[in-house]
């Protein structure tokens, strides 16, 4: 197994307590006869953003004061990635950043952007990265008396599939994982399988032929990225929802999804997303998670509580307040009622990971030490070349309502759908890689589908698709059925096994032409019990919501196991465009 070399890292003194400084001599108190109310924005990960809105309501109800200021917390959330990249971009920084951990804020520093940071950062929680299986998936394992436990257990099942383990039926083993550029989940699963490879893990060796082919055998079985690990958990949780454990060809969703071990305990309570109101209020899953800490490699997730630079002194002032609130006794009862671990020692589980996700009571787990900014930038670029590549058709609604006019409040003459679609699409393609394949059909009517280039490699083609995105025109009606039908057995019969194979469909309206069977037939076509090989379909519902339509485009999302993106809004293609390529890679 490798194991990483650590470099010298400073990230601005990562151990230290400069907020208290920041604070000086500001004395805490409530709020009665405060001078004026400092306010401070507090951007959350994510998988506990639900969490911190409660925690933060808490701390507005208790009118706090720092001196003579009346202190106040505003929240948003925003996966710890994707807010990593805006504040490299040069976006307005909130005064608190939290995010799931402080390899986001190596990632930052190494690209020269450490003074962001104020010195002196602090865990609020922590966690740790699991590999959580649904329990029919650790019961078919323990059948076969070959239970998951370590990466080189998932390396097998990755290549020898499931006919080895005595389940032919289900064939290939499918494990999820986020997307490490966006996600903590993707960036921590790409360190600790790059840590569990052949050898001493260094940057000079990330690209060891056997380095790359264990990764590389690994990825082969993942058969999409998730964008944030909330909406990848609550996939999961929906199609759960309806097993019947009477059924014997049942197959879970997927057979692993690798997650912040948190995540597998709010999941096994009914929360899929980390909503604390989900909990005991509504249905748990009929099939738990089990967690699995790998033997051979798992990684620390530290939640820092992260003072950006830009913040006044009264800001910080109220950061520090803001910050001791949270490692109160209250509240850290709180983070344990939620799953997260120990706030002083996270080898050890608690009472509540004990009891919901059967972690042994003696565990004293082993943590792979974080990289350093160096070589986790390292490990990112070399995981973009051997993560599992994509052959996908995008396949866009041309027809006449996509000249509508979109209602844009920032423009002086408000754009239509269709050129508010051009750009989003022409950006997506940025987001994969040049090995990566990729073609382009529109439908509309007369004829209702046009192949305008066939699925070919990113790196020769991404020009000439851009160029043809910008032509578009739109007339017509919306042979929406008879386009989905022509497209799915093109990409099944055209598939590749090596990759991740799928549809990206836009549509803003019904279907208009004759179709045999409507939707009910179209619907059992797409059935993946119903075909070898199944192509997961990503819908989009541009500019629509609530109708028919928008209800069978769900549909065709969820039996395809791929992702619904609701996109009422027009203006916010160019998101949701992002948010679907990122399962790309």
């Amino acid at each position: 197994m490798a194991r990483l070399v650590q470099r010298r890292h400073v990230l601005g003194g990562i151990a230290g307590v400069a907020l208290a400084g920041a604070a000086g001599a500001i004395s805490l108190s409530t709020s009665a006869g405060c001078s004026r109310t400092e306010t401070i924005r507090v951007s959350s990960s994510s998988e506990k953003a639900a969490l911190m809105a409660e925690l933060v309501t808490k701390y507005n109800d208790a009118h706090r004061a720092v001196g003579d200021l009346c202190a106040r917390v505003e929240m948003s959330a925003l996966t710890s990635g994707k807010m990593k990249n805006l504040l490299a971009e040069g976006a307005k920084p909130p005064e608190v950043w939290l995010p799931t951990s402080s390899m986001w804020l190596r990632l930052l520093e190494h690209e020269g952007h450490g003074r962001l940071l104020v010195p002196g950062v602090r865990p609020i929680a922590r966690s740790t990265l699991v590999i959580a299986m649904p329990e029919s998936v650790a019961a078919a394992l323990e059948q076969s008396n070959r239970p998951l436990s370590t990466w080189a257990d998932v390396l097998q099942l990755a290549q020898f599939g499931w006919a080895s383990y005595g389940r032919p039926d289900w064939n290939k083993f499918i494990l999820g994982r986020d997307n490490a550029e966006t996600s903590t989940s993707g960036l921590a699963a790409t360190v600790v399988t790059y840590n569990a490879a052949p050898g001493e893990l260094t940057r000079e060796r990330l690209n060891a032929v056997e380095v790359q082919q264990f990764v590389r055998d690994i990825e082969l079985s993942v058969t999409n990225y998730g964008d944030e690990a909330v909406q990848y958990m609550q996939r999961i949780y929906d199609h759960e929802q309806r097993w019947d454990s009477n059924d014997p060809a049942y197959r879970p969703y997927l057979d692993a999804v690798v997650v912040q071990e948190q995540m597998a305990y709010v999941y096994n309570l009914g929360a899929p997303t980390g909503d604390p109101g989900q909990i005991n209020s509504g249905q748990r899953p009929k099939n738990s998670l089990r967690a699995v800490h790998p033997g051979d490699g798992t990684l620390e997730l530290d939640h820092p509580f992260v003072v950006m630079s830009a913040a006044t002194r009264e800001q910080r002032g109220v950061a520090e307040d803001f910050y001791r609130f949270l490692i109160e006794p209250d509240q850290q009862q709180r983070f344990a009622d939620l799953g997260f671990r120990p706030l002083q020692d996270a080898t050890r589980p608690t009472d509540q990971l004990r009891r919901t996700l059967h972690v042994p009571g003696d565990q004293r787990l082993d943590f792979v030490p974080p990289p350093d900014g160096e070589l986790l930038a390292a490990m990112l670029e070399s995981w973009q070349n051997v993560r599992r590549k994509a052959r996908v058709l995008l396949l866009l609604d041309l027809s006449g309502s996509m000249r509508e006019p979109v209602n844009d409040p920032d423009t002086n003459q408000d754009p239509s759908k269709l050129q508010l679609m051009i750009p989003a699409a022409q950006r997506a393609l940025d987001l994969l890689n040049v090995d990566d394949e990729v073609g382009l059909w529109t439908f509309s009517s007369n004829p209702s589908v046009v192949k305008v280039v066939p699925v070919s490699r990113v790196g020769d083609v991404r020009e000439e698709l851009k160029a043809k995105i910008q032509g578009l025109t739109a007339v017509g009606d919306t042979a929406l059925y008879q386009a989905i039908d022509e497209a799915y057995q093109t990409m099944t019969r055209e598939a590749d096994p090596d990759r991740i194979n799928a549809i990206v469909l836009l549509s803003d309206g019904a279907n208009t032409e004759p179709y045999a069977g409507g939707a009910a037939a179209l619907l059992a076509k797409l059935d993946p019990r119903t075909r070898e090989t199944a192509i997961p379909v990503f819908t989009i519902p541009y500019g629509q919501s609530g109708d028919e339509n928008t209800r069978t485009l769900q549909e065709i999302s969820r039996i395809t196991k791929a992702t619904y993106n609701d996109t009422t809004n027009p203006l916010d293609i160019d998101q949701t465009f992002e948010r679907v390529f990122r399962n790309f890679g």
